[in-house]
């Protein structure tokens, strides 16, 4: 079996896809298999995927009608054979020694090892680089909540296939944004122990048609599942008082991303307050967060004055 499966999901993607593909061959650590998963795809990236793997024997072609790209994640995932797993979009590209260098950070303790990732604009030529937030399982799920840095990223990492899977840990099927923040949660739950590295590993690029600019354009609407699926872990694991604040901020940042300040505390209502303080125990709070508590349950719009 290979050391590593790296599973990419397909959609629309018939220009890019040479591109991705070529970054997994260009790997410096070779002991891979590339599971690509045809989504459906109007553009036919199925014909290009059979056309590529004639040439990649490690190259392996699923195709499925179109379910969305939790589904054809989980079909990659339920498909691998790899000791660790890697996703991939098929609009973006591995580093070269992306893979040598997470594994390189492994131990038989280890479940997840996390790289950084770069942010490239197609029009501009502009990069920045976003790194993991280190800690403990704390920090992480409050990352992951606020979505504050890379760790909320289903790329740029890789899982160990046994976890995964002895906890039936899936991307969660139909939702638009946020679906690696839920199975992430989930993930480092799960893990023993997880290693960050800040070296670059992989590229977003963004811009045009990308998925990202797409996931950006009615962000709320579009992000309420994630936003109810982070609520509903917190409260299976009992964490609704001590992830409240994070809980508030994932919010915040969704409504002001989609609707700027001024507009975003006339939409956080009653619904929404409900929603974060539903079992939290407001004695078992930190001063300012019984502060918040109050002030959201009376007054909602006052969320308002929050930074």
């Amino acid at each position: 079996m290979p050391k590593v499966s790296v599973i990419m999901p397909c959609y629309k993607s018939r220009s890019t896809l040479a591109a991705a593909v070529g970054s997994v061959r260009r790997q410096s650590m070779t002991d891979w298999e590339l599971i690509a998963v045809d989504d459906g795809s109007p553009e036919k990236d199925g014909e290009l995927l059979e056309t590529l793997a004639a040439d990649e024997p490690r190259l392996r072609v699923i195709r499925q009608e179109n379910a969305g790209v939790s589904a054809a994640r989980n079909a990659g995932i339920l498909a691998a054979g790899g000791d660790w797993l890697f996703f991939l979009d098929a609009d973006d590209r591995m580093e070269e020694k992306a893979l040598e260098t997470l594994l390189s950070l492994a131990d038989d303790d280890t479940d997840i090892l996390c790289g950084a990732y770069r942010l490239l604009d197609r029009a501009t030529g502009e990069a920045h680089t976003v790194c993991c937030a280190r800690g403990d399982l704390a920090a992480v799920q409050e990352s992951l909540i606020r979505g504050d840095s890379a760790l909320n990223s289903m790329c740029a990492r890789l899982y160990r296939r046994r976890m995964i899977a002895e906890r039936g840990i899936l991307a969660p099927a139909g939702i638009a944004v946020g679906e690696d923040v839920l199975f992430n949660l989930e993930a480092f739950a799960a893990a023993g122990a997880w290693r960050m590295t800040d070296d670059v590993v992989y590229t977003y690029d963004y811009g045009g048609e990308s998925a990202m600019v797409q996931a950006r354009r009615d962000v709320y609407r579009k992000s309420l599942p994630m936003l109810l699926g982070i609520g509903a872990f917190l409260r299976r694991e009992g964490l609704a008082t001590a992830r409240f604040r994070a809980h508030i901020d994932a919010w915040l940042r969704m409504l002001r991303a989609d609707r700027g300040r001024l507009r975003a505390a006339a939409a956080f209502d009653r619904g929404v307050v409900r929603e974060i303080t539903r079992d939290v125990e407001p004695g078992k709070l930190t001063g300012k967060e019984r502060l918040y508590y109050a002030a959201l349950r009376l007054c909602p719009p006052s969320s308002i004055l929050l930074p």
